[in-house]
C-alpha cells in the first residue's frame, strides 16, 4: 500500500503541472485568436479536462462497467459543482458570468433532465437501460452544444461585446501558436498521466477494503477524474481567470453528462439503477442554487462563505455513500 501511496503523490504532480501549463496554453489561444476564455473553457480545456473520465468510460464500457460509468458521470459533475466551485473560492471569490447564468447553467440542468429521463424510460426485462440509440442521442446533444457555443462566440462579436476582451488581448504578450501546443499537449498529457496514477491506485486501496462498484464510482473515480478540474480551477482562480474556470466546470459537466453516457451507451448500453436519480435529483438542486446565488448577489460572486458550505455539503454527500 505504501507503493499506491507513493504513486497518488507522483500523480498530484503530474496534475498540477499539468493544469497550470493547460491554463496557460488556453488563455494563451484566447489572447492569439481574440476570443473569449469563457469559449475556450466551454470547449477546449473542458474536453481536455475530461479526457481521464473518457478513457475510463472507454475501458468501463468495453469492460460492461456500467455502474463505474454512469457513477462516474454524475459523481464528478457534483464534485465539479460543489468541491471544485468551493474549493476556488477560498483561493479568489467566483464571480459568474452573464452567459454562465441565463444560458449555461440552464443548458446544464437539461442535460440532467434528459439523462434522468433517457435513465427511466427503456427497460430490458426488469432493468432499466440505455440502449445506443439513447446514446447517439446524447452524443448528438453534445454536439449541438459545442456548435452553440461556438456561434454564441460569434454572436457576441459580431454585437461588438468583446471590446474589453480584445483591448485585454492586444495588451498582453501572445505566445507563438507552437509554444501554444506544445504547452497544450503537455498539460493534458500531465492530466492524463496524474489522473491516472491518482485513480488506477486509489482503486486498488478501496478494493482491498472491500468497497463496491457503485461507491469507488460515484466517490473515488469521480474524484479522481475530476482532478483535472480540481487543479485547473484552483490555478484559473489563482489566476483571477473566473470565465476560464466556470467555462471549465460547465462544460466539463455538460460533457460528463451526454458526452461520457452517450459514449457508453453506443459501445455497450448500459444499466441504468434507480439509485442514480437521487444523485441527479442532488446535482439539480446544487445547480439551481449556484444560479439563485449568483442571480441574487449584485456582484454575480460565489464568496468562501458560501465556497465552504458547498465543501460541506460535498463531504456529507461522501459520507452518506458510505
Amino acid at each position: 500500500m505504501i507503493w499506491e501511496i507513493i504513486l497518488i503523490v507522483i500523480g498530484f504532480i503530474f496534475l498540477v503541472k499539468g493544469a497550470d501549463l493547460l491554463v496557460k496554453a488556453a488563455t494563451s489561444i484566447a489572447k492569439k485568436f481574440g476570443l473569449s476564455e469563457m469559449l475556450i473553457g466551454l470547449t477546449i480545456v473542458a474536453i481536455g479536462t475530461s479526457l481521464p473520465e473518457i478513457l475510463i468510460t472507454i475501458t468501463s464500457a468495453i469492460d460492461g462497467h456500467s455502474d463505474l460509468i454512469i457513477g462516474n458521470a454524475i459523481g464528478s459533475c457534483i464534485c465539479n459543482f460543489l468541491f471544485v466551485i468551493g474549493i476556488s473560492s477560498l483561493v479568489r471569490p467566483v464571480k459568474f458570468d452573464n452567459r454562465i447564468i441565463k444560458r449555461h447553467l440552464p443548458i446544464s440542468i437539461i442535460a440532467m433532465l434528459l439523462l434522468l429521463f433517457l435513465g427511466n424510460t427503456t427497460k430490458l426485462g426488469e432493468t432499466h437501460i440505455i440502449d445506443r440509440w439513447q446514446g447517439i442521442v446524447l452524443l448528438l446533444c453534445t454536439v449541438i452544444y459545442i456548435i452553440y457555443t461556438i456561434y454564441e462566440e460569434k454572436k457576441l462579436k459580431d454585437k461588438q461585446m468583446d471590446d474589453e476582451i480584445i483591448k485585454d488581448v492586444e495588451s498582453k504578450e501572445v505566445k507563438s501558436v507552437w509554444t501554444i501546443i506544445v504547452f497544450f499537449i503537455l498539460g493534458v498529457l500531465g492530466l492524463k498521466f496524474g489522473s491516472d496514477f491518482v485513480v488506477d491506485n486509489s482503486i486498488l486501496i478501496a478494493e482491498r477494503l472491500g468497497l463496491s462498484e457503485r461507491f469507488i464510482g460515484m466517490t473515488i473515480v469521480a474524484v479522481g477524474t475530476a482532478l483535472p478540474e480540481i487543479i485547473t480551477g484552483i490555478i484559473a482562480a489563482k489566476r483571477n481567470e473566473s470565465d476560464l474556470l466556470l467555462g471549465n466546470i460547465t462544460g466539463s459537466n455538460i460533457f460528463n453528462l451526454c458526452l461520457l453516457v452517450g459514449l457508453g451507451a453506443i459501445i455497450n448500453p448500459l444499466t441504468f439503477t434507480t439509485d442514480f436519480n437521487s444523485s441527479i435529483f442532488i446535482l439539480i438542486v446544487v445547480t439551481v442554487y449556484l444560479q439563485f446565488v449568483a442571480t441574487l448577489n449584485k456582484n454575480s460572486e460565489l464568496d468562501r462563505k458560501r465556497g465552504i458550505l458547498l465543501i460541506i455539503v460535498y463531504i456529507i454527500y461522501i459520507l452518506s455513500m458510505l
